[in-house]
């Protein structure tokens, strides 16, 4: 029996820690050890074990036929004393038509978790403002590119965080009771919950370490055709106020009896060449 209490235990207190390192991304060892996390961690794993007594002080067998062996029905029941308890602790009850939270077991999961919530922020806010990581940037300047290359450091980013950064980014642009040094401080701290202060302490220095003005190359143009020499230079004649008449062109000249050869000698014609 204290094997099959272990196993139960070991699932229950799986289930515990795995939500609690996905609640806090930025600092699970800290969320662990903490008074909240390890009384979180307690919880689950007291009722996975008072799960399994009562199943087996109860005698189900779920469903299995008595041939079966030994060992079958106590894993079904360490795995219906896990699973089961997480279920029930997190289950709530409400009104059909009411849009207040429920009542019920996850009431006390969730005062556990808002204990752990505040010792978990008054220690990254004490961490964070011990030092300045985002010294020589600007939340005007810096806060697009800061929270992009943030994000992209996580896998899976999920659409109700972006949409809750960027109304908060909105937010502090139009604040003008705050500076620029105060508006950086608050992304930083909300940045810090999202990725943890190292991944966001490299990148202000990834940041900081930029030109400010990257050089940009200038487009290629086109090589164009070199357009053809005018023959004759001719001078534009004003046509009025404000316009300008394009030059006219010479009037071709009469044709002579006397045409140039292309020896460069006149030669004459004679009435028997018409």
């Amino acid at each position: 029996m204290i094997i099959e209490m272990l196993l139960a235990a070991l699932i229950g207190g799986a289930i515990g820690i795995a939500e609690l390192v996905a609640r806090y991304r930025d600092k699970p060892f800290a969320a662990l050890l903490s008074p909240g996390g390890l009384l979180f961690v307690f919880v689950n794993v007291s009722a996975s074990v008072v799960a399994l007594i009562m199943v087996t002080a109860a005698g189900w067998t779920f469903g299995l036929p008595a041939t079966m062996p030994e060992s079958t029905l106590i894993v079904v029941r360490v795995m219906a004393a896990g699973l089961g308890s997480a279920a029930v602790l997190r289950m709530s009850v409400s009104p059909a038509q009411s849009r207040a939270g429920g009542t019920g077991p996850i009431a006390v999961l969730n005062g556990i978790l808002r204990l752990a919530d505040g010792e978990l922020e008054r220690k990254r806010a004490l961490s964070r403002l011990s030092h300045n990581d985002l010294s020589g940037l600007s939340f005007e300047r810096d806060h697009a590119a800061l929270a992009e290359l943030c994000c992209h450091l996580m896998r899976e980013f999920d659409l109700a965080e972006a949409q809750r950064l960027g109304g908060l980014a909105a937010e502090l642009s139009h604040r003008d009771d705050l500076t620029d040094a105060d508006k950086l401080d608050c992304w930083g701290l909300e940045l810090t919950r999202l990725v943890g202060e190292r991944a966001l302490r490299q990148a202000a220095r990834r940041l900081r370490d930029r030109p400010r003005e990257e050089p940009r190359p200038a487009p290629a143009e086109p090589e164009r055709a070199a357009a053809p020499a005018p023959e004759h230079d001719y001078a534009m004649e004003p046509a009025g106020a404000g316009q300008i008449r394009p030059p006219s062109k010479p009037a071709p000249a009469k044709t002579s009896r006397l045409a140039s050869s292309a020896g460069g000698r006149a030669e004459r014609k004679s009435f028997s060449d018409v």
